[in-house]
């Protein structure tokens, strides 16, 4: 009979904790809703902070800094850019001295994992001495293994307001310049 007991006493205690654990676990729809809250203010905060560095440093350390091992970055006429070290040459081959790029974040989602979540909003190069021109854009967030916010995916549409045509013009003529350079 001693014997029966030590191992009963051992599952009962073990279901117990479980059940602790789990009550531990729930959360009130109060609680949910501000951990949502926080980690959509959390991820606004990330993107702000992007578009600073953007701005204060350029569009290339932006970047690399921010780009998740795995990021992929979608842009017009060109495949997939995938993996930090594709990011990185990406960038590096494109000065960005003759440009500016901010964006504004206009929403955050965040998954009930908090591991995942995607921001959208509008974006704006001033290209220095020729003109500016907007876009929207989204990027899908994950954390890494630090928990820090990384881009998973980014992709910009162009083309949010039109531009005069004599904006146009110039940055043709910029973009063809930047190409012959290229190669």
């Amino acid at each position: 009979m001693k014997y029966i007991f030590l191992p009963v006493a051992t599952i009962l205690l073990l279901v117990s904790c479980n059940n602790n654990n789990q009550m531990r676990n729930k959360r009130t729809p109060e609680q949910q809703q501000a951990r949502m809250d926080s980690l959509r203010s959390d991820l606004l905060k990330t993107d702000v902070a992007f578009s600073q560095l953007s701005d204060e440093k350029g569009r290339n350390e932006a970047f690399i800094e921010y780009a998740g091992d795995d990021a992929t970055f979608l842009r017009p006429n060109s495949l997939p850019v995938t993996g930090k070290d594709t990011v990185i040459n990406l960038f590096k081959s494109h000065p960005d001295t003759g440009f500016i790029l901010t964006w504004i974040p206009i929403r955050a989602e965040v998954a009930r994992s908090g591991d995942l979540g995607f921001t959208y909003g509008t974006y704006n190069v001033d290209v220095k001495g020729i003109g500016k021109e907007e876009g929207s854009y989204c990027t899908i967030w994950k954390k890494d293994k630090d928990k820090k916010w990384k881009v998973a995916l980014d992709i910009g549409n162009e083309g949010l307001k039109p531009a005069d045509e004599a904006t146009d013009k110039a940055l043709n003529k910029e973009v063809k310049k930047e190409m012959k350079k290229k190669g």
